[in-house]
């Protein structure tokens, strides 16, 4: 084997390119990760007609489900049909200041990753130093609410939220290359009716709380170094 080609299979391995920039991570994207992770528990019920149905997923805004709760009716599904029992909806409570992770910077002197992108331009090999702040941590807190009329989609839906989703009261859910935890808090049933002809609604409420970061990838800095290196080398014999 040549010189130049060992030199090139070093490079190549030295510059391989397994460190990735973190991706972007808002409190949308959050939202979209813990719904998914809720429609992927897969709950299933019997309907009227006994024919199995996959239980629906909404998400709404405060105001939307207090709207909502003000005569049970008027909520649409995407598809512009009328949402009917049962069904869940994740709602967002509130955005705090996170708890995780447990070891603090002091104000004003905030920390920065370096991550060394390679780069390759068909002719030169070299790499670009990107500087990352470090992220802001955020405790976003939801409420799953599942609405049914029957007392047997209740046992089944606490099945299927605490054996399948959060086994040991927490989960996992991957959001943009990110493994986020998801903590569930002791659930509580509202099972009100406000008129006796109405028909009964069994209501289950599941606290959620999801420890996550804010990234912004607008704040990544491409740091000025030496990164480009051309290396010639001949044969004699």
């Amino acid at each position: 084997m040549s010189i130049q080609k060992n030199i090139n299979t070093f490079l190549d391995k030295n510059f391989e390119n397994t460190n990735f920039l973190p991706q972007r991570l808002f409190l949308e994207d959050v939202s979209e990760g813990l719904m998914n992770f809720i429609k992927g528990l897969n709950l299933v019920l019997e309907d009227s007609q006994g024919r199995d149905k996959n239980v629906p997923t909404i998400y709404l805004t405060q105001e939307r489900w207090a709207e909502y709760k003000k005569n049970w009716s008027n909520l649409l599904e995407k598809s512009g049909e009328e949402m009917v029992m049962p069904f869940m909806a994740l709602i967002r409570n509130g955005v705090k200041q996170g708890t995780g992770p447990l070891k603090r910077t002091i104000p004003k002197k905030k920390k920065f990753t370096f991550f060394k992108v390679p780069t390759f331009d068909g002719s030169n090999k070299g790499f670009d130093l990107i500087k990352i702040p470090q992220p802001v941590w955020v405790d976003v807190e939801y409420e799953l609410r599942f609405l049914t009329h029957y007392l047997q989609d209740v046992d089944k839906f606490y099945e299927t939220v605490i054996m399948k989703g959060f086994s040991d009261l927490q989960g996992y859910i991957k959001i943009n290359g990110y493994d986020i935890p998801v903590t569930m808090s002791d659930p509580s049933e509202d099972n009100t009716v406000d008129d006796i002809t109405t028909d009964r609604r069994y209501q289950i409420i599941v606290p959620l709380k999801v420890v996550s970061r804010l990234v912004d990838p607008t704040k990544f800095e491409r740091v000025k170094t030496i990164n480009r290196i051309s290396i010639t080398m001949t044969e004699k014999n």
